[in-house]
């Protein structure tokens, strides 16, 4: 019931499509998604960031915008308001093209639909943000990153210990193929060494 009146408000220019990232973090992603031509988003919920994205990105550039868009909450069937809101967000940007993928982070670089697109010169994981979640994404696409190409992490420091942010740690920041470029509020940005 609550997705659905956000909707209506949302539809009636009463209420904004919601991100859990600061505008500090919504900064910096567009700024190393600027002019990139390969895009990658794991979690788009109302689409706030996919927007900047497709904004900031090569007029030539591909963003593949995944997101398994489930329609039952708790149990009860939904209609997919997260995915109307972002759908409709990402339309107010006609520079480059996106390709909606809707599927968990970790199956989407294997969909036919990805394959063309792949390796990607940015991806901001933002999915599931439990320990095993982080690492299925990060399995799944950290060899499938340019040299050179960026990757951010959403909920990946100060958030007390959440699986993300110790899978983060532990794991990624460990991984000899990336170097650590930037860190904003819960946000760290790596770089794939060339």
């Amino acid at each position: 019931m609550l997705n659905s009146f956000h909707y209506v408000r949302y539809r009636l220019g009463l209420a904004s499509p919601s991100t859990q990232t600061s505008e500090r973090e919504r900064s910096c992603l567009r700024r190393h998604a600027a002019g990139k031509r390969r895009l990658a988003e794991i979690g788009v919920w109302h689409g706030v960031n996919t927007r900047a994205f497709r904004e900031a990105m090569a007029p030539d550039g591909v963003l593949l915008a995944v997101d398994p868009f489930p329609r039952r909450f708790f149990g009860i069937r939904g209609f997919g308001w997260a995915r109307r809101i972002a759908h409709r967000e990402v339309a107010r940007s006609g520079n480059g093209r996106v390709v909606w993928l809707e599927c968990r982070g970790e199956e989407a670089p294997r969909l036919p639909a990805a394959q063309p697109f792949l390796p990607v010169d940015f991806i901001f994981i933002d999915g599931d943000h439990s320990y095993a979640g982080l690492q299925g994404d990060w399995q799944a696409w950290k060899d499938r990153v340019a040299p050179g190409g960026i990757v951010a992490l959403h909920d990946s420091r100060q958030r007390d210990g959440c699986g993300s942010e110790r899978f983060t740690q532990d794991v990624i920041l460990a991984d000899p193929d990336f170097v650590r470029v930037d860190e904003i509020d819960s946000l760290t940005v790596l770089r794939r060494k060339t």
